[in-house]
């Protein structure tokens, strides 16, 4: 499910910035490279994983971990993990985590905007 209401996409921050916002909101850097990042949220519900992701796109320098790289960012996306590897971003959110990512959400948009 793709959050198209909530307004960061297209948001700059330099990546030093955002990391310790994401990192306080919750979110863990799983991957990364010169061109973008992907931040995930782990959540479990009804014995299923799923993830609360976001993206950015480096704009500026090399990201690379590069405190002073500048980021685009994207909009928010929630998928369910498919063992072994594998997410599908067209589920709809479970009831049991309806409230926890509205309140995610809302979090990200008032951090980040």
């Amino acid at each position: 499910m793709i959050f198209h209401n909530v307004k960061t996409k297209g948001v700059k921050k330099k990546f030093k910035d955002l990391e310790k916002e994401m990192v306080k909101l919750g979110f863990v850097r799983w991957s990364w490279d010169y061109e973008k990042v992907t931040y995930d949220q782990k959540l479990h519900a009804d014995g299923v994983d799923y993830y609360l992701r976001l993206r950015a796109t480096v704009v500026g320098p090399k990201l690379l971990e590069h405190p002073e790289a500048v980021l685009e960012l994207g909009t928010p996306v929630f998928a369910r993990h498919f063992f072994p590897h594998g997410l599908d971003d067209s589920v709809e959110v479970p009831d049991a985590l309806k409230v926890t990512i509205d309140e995610k959400l809302a979090e990200l948009e008032k951090t980040l905007t």
